[in-house]
């Protein structure tokens, strides 16, 4: 019977101790889960915000690309080579009224945009100076600003700045169009073309006398 007694003893022991040690196990494991779950939740909520700030961002992007697409596209550059006043020996980009074709003299033609195309860019200066006199004769203009808003259809603000700086004068200041010719056309080239006028050119000074 002791023996028994032992026995039995022993026995309650080891399941007593299988017990609490899958009480333990089982406690491990529910603390493990609940740190998983606490990681898994705060990844989740970190997969969110950069979400939403991912989508923030695409918004932004697609608001700016909208603005650039809504915006007019920038005038072209003056001054480099290759320019459509050059190549059409235009170098004031004087327009030909009425689309005809053979309105100045020495034109050869006209482009897509209007501007005449001559067979030298001497007659594109004398073309320019007619219709600078014009201005002043015939429309009351006796400004660069005045010039620059009948003349231009952009740029207006960087084109008359360039000119006024050019002349010395102020950009609505009253000016004598017409004498001061032989600086306002060079200038006038030098902000279509971004050239000099050279000195074969020069023969346009001979119409200006007689102007």
């Amino acid at each position: 019977m002791p023996a028994s007694r032992s026995l039995l003893a022993l026995l309650a022991g080891a399941s007593i101790c299988v017990a609490c040690g899958g009480v333990f196990v089982g406690q491990r494991a529910v603390q493990s889960a609940e740190i998983f779950k606490a990681e898994a939740l705060a990844w989740h909520g970190r997969a969110q915000e950069l979400q939403r700030r991912l989508e923030a961002s695409q918004n932004i992007r697609a608001e700016l690309e909208a603005k650039l697409k809504a915006k007019p596209a920038p005038a072209p550059a003056v001054g480099k080579a290759g320019t459509l006043s050059r190549k059409a020996g235009n170098y004031v980009n004087v327009k030909t009224p009425n689309g005809k074709p053979n309105y100045w003299k020495g034109q050869c033609g006209i482009d897509a945009h209007g501007h005449a195309i001559f067979k030298s860019p001497e007659w594109s200066l004398r073309a320019g100076a007619i219709v600078l006199r014009n201005y002043a004769r015939r429309h009351n203009i006796h400004s660069v600003r005045g010039i620059v808003e009948r003349f231009s259809t952009c740029n207006h603000d960087e084109y008359a700045a360039f000119l006024a700086k050019r002349l010395g004068v102020g950009e609505n200041e009253r000016i004598d169009i017409v004498k001061r010719m032989p600086e306002l056309l060079p200038a006038m080239v030098r902000f279509e073309t971004g050239r000099a006028v050279a000195p074969e050119h020069i023969a346009i000074l001979d119409f200006l006398k007689e102007s």
